[in-house]
């Protein structure tokens, strides 16, 4: 039944709103202005955009796509730096489908199956509900439209300036890009792209790649049509892949850095609806 429930909700992510949209700049001297940038320059850059967004209430679309089955859904998201995070399934009357955590604890409320499932977050379990394998924080992090990585935590950074993996070009495709190793068996790849007018440009990461040892891509995400919401820029479309899933999401309405009700990344038992322990999803 759960593979069920995630497939309903299936990579909720995040983000949008309709203030004026921020384009990268695209004056000739772009791509040689970045062709230099130092790795501390970029590291500054990602840890930028952690301190700026620590949350949001946002309501949106996603559109995704398993072998299985194709999905349609309109969804409210809030998210919570560093390991928060609450997505609702919205249907005519109401919720349908419900999962929050709030870095501890997970619970899954299926009011069309009328239960509850809790269970400790990691990524098995989350990939139960869900449908996608990430741990809280790489998940929030992706909810608030940035890369699923922590500055600090990143080695032997280099720098590139040609495409890397099999991202099309867009009109947002990334100037240079930003190596490191992301742990014994992991490394990722984040793309940046300056936003901005020529007064006031910054350097903004707009991709994010994870990939193991072996070569083989293991996250692939895109953050695109940024829009300077309550201060801070914020992604309106993200786009995910992974080995067996492709997602957008298109967000309509965001509030950045906005105070939530106490209680928002719990779920309650409704009266009379039973409990069952959350299992991980198969491997």
């Amino acid at each position: 039944m759960l593979r069920r429930l995630a497939a309903l909700l299936s990579l909720a992510l995040m983000i949008g709103c309709s203030p004026a949209f921020l384009r990268p700049t695209s004056d000739s001297d772009t791509k040689t202005s970045l062709s230099g940038i130092s790795t501390s320059e970029l590291t500054a850059a990602l840890r930028r955009a952690e301190q700026e967004l620590r949350s949001i209430d946002a309501l949106g679309k996603v559109r995704v796509s398993t072998p299985e089955n194709r999905l349609r859904a309109s969804q409210v998201v809030m998210a919570q730096a560093p390991d928060a995070f609450r997505i609702e399934v919205l249907a005519p009357f109401g919720i349908s489908y419900a999962v929050a955590t709030d870095g501890k604890t997970l619970a899954a409320l299926s009011t069309q199956e009328n239960i509850v499932f809790r269970g400790s977050p990691d990524e098995q379990t989350i990939a139960a509900v869900i449908g996608i394998a990430l741990a809280p924080r790489d998940m929030t992090s992706l909810l608030l439209g940035r890369p699923p990585v922590r500055s600090q935590t990143l080695a032997s950074l280099w720098t590139s300036n040609r495409p890397t993996g099999d991202d099309p070009a867009r009109p947002e495709s990334p100037a240079v890009f930003l190596h490191a190793a992301d742990g014994k068996d992991t490394s990722v790849v984040i793309g940046f792209a300056r936003m901005g007018n020529r007064k006031d440009r910054k350097i903004v990461p707009v991709s994010f790649q994870r990939i193991a040892r072996n070569g083989q891509q293991l996250l692939r995400a895109t953050f695109e049509d940024f829009a300077l919401i309550d201060g801070v820029l914020v992604p309106q479309r993200i786009r995910m892949h992974t080995a067996s899933t492709d997602a957008v999401i298109e967000y309509t309405e965001v509030k950045a850095n906005q105070p939530l009700p106490v209680g928002t990344f719990q779920i309650a038992t409704p009266p009379g609806t039973p409990e069952r322990a959350l299992q991980p999803a198969p491997r």
